[in-house]
């Protein structure tokens, strides 16, 4: 009677175990992939809002001041200047809220499917995957020589402009320093940590599910003595 208890009680904990998450329909291995995926991106979730939100207001405060300033500037090369760092804070802006990290949503998109049947499982865990793969893509964007030389080059037209237009290099040049300076502290705090949670998990689980049904064929051949029937899958 107490070895029935026990093992009545073990089972009750391996469901409860097993339902964790509402992941009670998925086979073992679906499940374990899905609670790794889920569990990095949510934990990778705060940071990149933060880091959005930091920025974002960072870059509209920026636009906003300079824009308000500028118009009731005397000096005419201050305020070129003020016109070119606002044009390039609203340019910082609408990246911003056209191309948020998609770090800052966690597992929502893949929480959209729930998990009523394996296929279902499986389908969450392919958007799971796809969701990491991206968030590794955008986290090594802060490598891409193209971004750099794009901070750069944006900083550099608008010293240009203010050097050459209005006859003051040294407050151009000096605007455009800072202006690059902002740009790489924006470009290298941009959320970096998916690279590594995917290196984990295809080390631990493969580079990805096999999540496409296998295709099964039939041939029929000649055998001696009578018919042969080969399945292939």
């Amino acid at each position: 009677m107490a070895i029935a208890f026990v093992m009545s009680g073990l089972g009750w904990v391996a469901a409860a175990s097993a339902d964790e998450g509402g992941l009670g329909r998925c086979s073992g291995g679906t499940a374990e992939r899905l609670h790794f995926i889920e569990d990095r991106l949510e934990l990778r979730r705060p940071y990149a809002q933060y880091w959005w939100l930091g920025w974002t207001g960072f870059y509209g405060l920026g636009a906003i001041v300079q824009s308000v300033q500028a118009p009731f500037e005397g000096d005419d090369s201050r305020q070129a200047d003020l016109v070119v760092s606002a044009v390039k804070a609203s340019f910082g802006v609408t990246r911003l809220l056209i191309w948020p990290p998609t770090a800052k949503a966690g597992a929502d998109a893949m929480r959209v499917v729930a998990p009523t049947d394996e296929s279902q499982c499986r389908e969450r865990l392919r958007i799971g995957e796809e969701l990491m793969r991206t968030n590794a893509r955008e986290s090594q964007s802060r490598w891409d020589w193209k971004r750099h030389a794009g901070n750069v080059g944006i900083n550099v037209a608008g010293a240009l402009i203010v050097a050459e237009g209005w006859d003051d290099p040294w407050r151009g040049w000096r605007s455009a320093g800072i202006g690059i300076a902002v740009g790489e502290v924006f470009t290298f705090s941009h959320p970096w940590k998916a690279t590594g949670d995917l290196a984990e998990y295809d080390e631990k689980f493969g580079q990805s599910a096999d999540l496409n049904p296998k295709k099964v064929s039939w041939e029929v051949g000649p055998r001696l003595g009578g018919v042969a029937f080969q399945l292939k899958f």
